[in-house]
């Protein structure tokens, strides 16, 4: 902003009448305001004061002074200055060594005097272009300032409001606090009775359940009893549990006696009553249905039948005829193992048939409707209703609480945010701004973040969250900066550093990445637009 200060300054020189000007004599590259300096009657000091000479050794192309100013005119001194007058433009200073180059810097030629290069004052020109940018840019900072002094009541009307409600937000949180306590103890208060009478319920059924499945249990262990039953004279003997390999304990694959007799409880032969009181829970993850097993068991397939029906077509009669004596010499056997499979799945009903294997005999159902606890009475289900109302409300009034609280804490973040002096930047908070490239979508959000997208498609990289103001102690709010983004790969968090020049616009003007991964943002806002001061900066050098 000094810099345009500057600038207007230098404007109201420019429209300066120029025919007011008057050249005074000094020698060449000096300006008038070093002119005292350079009094041709008297001897030279040095600026730096190191050293004093003849006046006549000034400008005579031998650098006599450290500082190098006894050669202001001359290319004689590395470190010296020519100093333009520029007259009806702006005046300003080139290094000696480009005096007499043959390359015109001054806009007058002066520093080309005596080079020969053909050079054309340019001054008129560039002050009449320079007067016409300045002219707009003190519109811009018009018409800025203006904007900002707007931007400046909002915010004021903003934070305002924004106080009141915070004060009005924290009398109802106390009040939704109150209500959040007195409704839990009545939730607490409802839901005991509540958990005791769904408890006596559970208990009731669990004891009809426990009834249900020892009832399961002897009918399975008596199915199981009359199937190993095999002679039908009311006993299970060692043979008998001799013909289901399954009960094998040595994994032989062979009931032994002494494995049967041990699986009867060391006795020979068993009836009904000991049989489901001590054997069948012993045995029952083992056992397994003779029906079961005869309709798991593959049935064996002859050598011919497995070979190819079109390579033998001679056996295709024989395979036939095999068939249908085994049809014929089997078909009543198996019809008579259907029926009594029916019979046990009435009996049990309707189990499933069985295609595991390894799983027991008699698996218990899933979901059926007697396995379904049945409904609560009138008296219980009316303390559920009365418990669930209380949870309701409570939940209700605890949500209530919550979006009162996050709405608390927002506003005091909003407002702990330093936005400008007056509050001017209060505006661009919970907004973003954009700008697109060649290749990126870059995005502001001013007080947040500053990102960075692929134009055709690609996820987000953060290029810095909100750090704090960064401009010099002077003019603080002049830079932002953005810190801890998105890690580059093998280096440091992406970071941005935006600075704010004055527009009648809120946009980003640009966007570079001066150095890795370290990103520069410029953003014209009219918050940064400073009022025109009369005069300040003004310096009449050569006019």
């Amino acid at each position: 902003m000094a810099v345009l200060m500057s600038m207007l300054a230098t404007l109201g020189l420019l429209l300066f009448p120029l025919n007011s000007a008057v050249e005074v004599k000094r020698p060449q590259g000096v300006s008038l305001s070093n002119r005292h300096f350079y009094d041709e009657t008297k001897p030279f000091t040095c600026l730096d004061g190191s050293k004093t000479i003849p006046f006549d050794e000034v400008n005579d192309d031998y650098c006599d002074c450290k500082d190098g100013s006894d050669e202001p005119g001359t290319s004689a001194c590395p470190n010296g200055s020519f100093h333009c007058t520029n007259a009806g433009h702006r005046p300003r200073y080139i290094p000696s060594s480009r005096v007499n180059d043959g390359i015109c810097d001054c806009c007058d030629t002066t520093d080309e005097y005596n080079s020969g290069a053909s050079c054309e004052n340019t001054c008129k020109e560039q002050g009449r272009k320079e007067k016409e940018t300045l002219q707009k840019m003190a519109e811009i900072a018009k018409e800025g300032f203006r904007l900002k002094q707007q931007l400046i009541e909002e915010a004021k009307r903003s934070r305002e409001d924004k106080q009141q409600t915070l004060t009005e937000l924290q009398k109802k949180k106390e009040i939704w606090e109150a209500q959040v306590e007195s409704l839990k103890a009545v939730k607490e208060a409802v839901e005991k009775p509540e958990q005791e009478a769904k408890e006596i319920h559970k208990k009731a059924w669990d004891e009809v359940q426990a009834v249900r499945k020892l009832e399961k249990e002897k009918a399975k262990a008596s199915e199981t009893f009359k199937e190993l039953d095999d002679n039908e004279d009311g006993f299970v003997s060692i043979s008998e549990v001799q013909t289901h390999p399954e009960l094998d304990s040595d994994g032989d694959g062979v009931v032994s006696e002494q494995e049967a007799e041990s699986v009867l409880g060391g006795v020979s032969q068993v009836d009904v009553s000991s049989f489901q009181e001590t054997i069948w829970a012993g045995i029952q993850d083992k056992y397994k249905s003779e029906a079961v097993i005869e309709s798991l068991t593959p049935p064996e397939i002859p050598v011919d039948e497995a070979e190819d029906s079109h390579s033998k077509p001679q056996h295709e009669e024989w395979r036939k005829d095999d068939h249908d004596e085994d049809d014929d010499g089997g078909g009543e056997e198996h019809d008579d193992d259907d029926e009594e499979d029916e019979e046990e799945e009435e009996d049990d009903g309707g189990e499933e048939d069985y295609k595991d294997q390894s799983a027991p005999y008699f698996p218990e159902k899933q979901d059926t409707e007697e396995d379904k606890m049945p409904a609560y009475d009138e008296e219980t289900q009316a303390l559920i209703d009365a418990a669930e109302k209380a949870r309701n409300e409570f939940s209700e009034a605890e949500k209530s609480l919550k979006e009162v609280e996050n709405s608390i804490g927002s506003l005091e973040k909003e407002l702990t945010i330093d936005f400008g002096a007056d509050g001017e930047f209060a505006y661009m908070f919970n907004q973003c701004y954009e700008m697109t490239t060649n290749e990126y979508i870059y995005k502001l959000c001013p007080f947040n973040k500053v990102a960075q997208k692929p134009k055709h498609g690609g996820s987000e990289t953060s290029l810095g969250l909100w750090g704090s103001w960064a401009g010099p102690e002077s003019n603080r709010f002049s830079a932002m900066k953005y810190e801890h983004g998105t890690g580059c790969w093998q280096g440091p968090s992406r970071s941005t550093l935006v600075k704010l020049s004055c527009g009648k616009e809120t946009a980003v003007l640009s966007t570079s990445e001066p150095s890795r991964c370290e990103y520069l943002m410029e953003f014209s806002t009219p918050a940064f637009c400073q009022e025109e001061r009369d005069g300040e900066g003004t310096d009449h050098d050569e006019l």
